[in-house]
């Protein structure tokens, strides 16, 4: 793992209030109950992770682009962002994503990951 082979510290479902506490970050949120999935801190930079994975179609799809779309513009750029996201429910919604695609600075699927684009982003 990224975290442990460069002793990077890390949080998992993070809210604003555990990020400042434990890294010293003040991280602006959207909406008070986020949590995000995880937080990185290389000792340089604060790294934001939200995934997820859709096995079918719906609503929900675009609903959560839409979200990541905001998020990456609440977070200004003071933080990298990362969307990771994947699954055949993409197939029918793929407009929605190539615009978060297009807007937000990061987004992976799993192949991706596979390949080590995270280890390579958080040197």
């Amino acid at each position: 793992m990224a975290t442990e082979n460069n002793n990077f510290r890390y949080l998992k479902e993070a809210n604003a209030k555990k990020i400042k506490n434990e890294f010293g970050y003040n991280v602006p949120v959207d909406k008070s109950s986020r949590r995000y999935d995880f937080v990185i801190d290389n000792g340089k930079e604060l790294f934001i992770i939200e995934t997820n994975f859709y096995g079918g179609g719906g609503s929900k799809l675009k609903s959560t682009a839409g979200e990541y779309r905001n998020l990456f513009d609440v977070l200004n750029g003071k933080y990298k962002f990362f969307w990771i996201t994947d699954g055949m429910g993409w197939k029918t919604t793929a407009k929605p994503l190539q615009e978060t695609f297009n807007h937000n600075d990061y987004l992976f699927n799993l192949a991706m990951l596979e390949n080590s684009i995270l280890e390579f982003l958080l040197k």
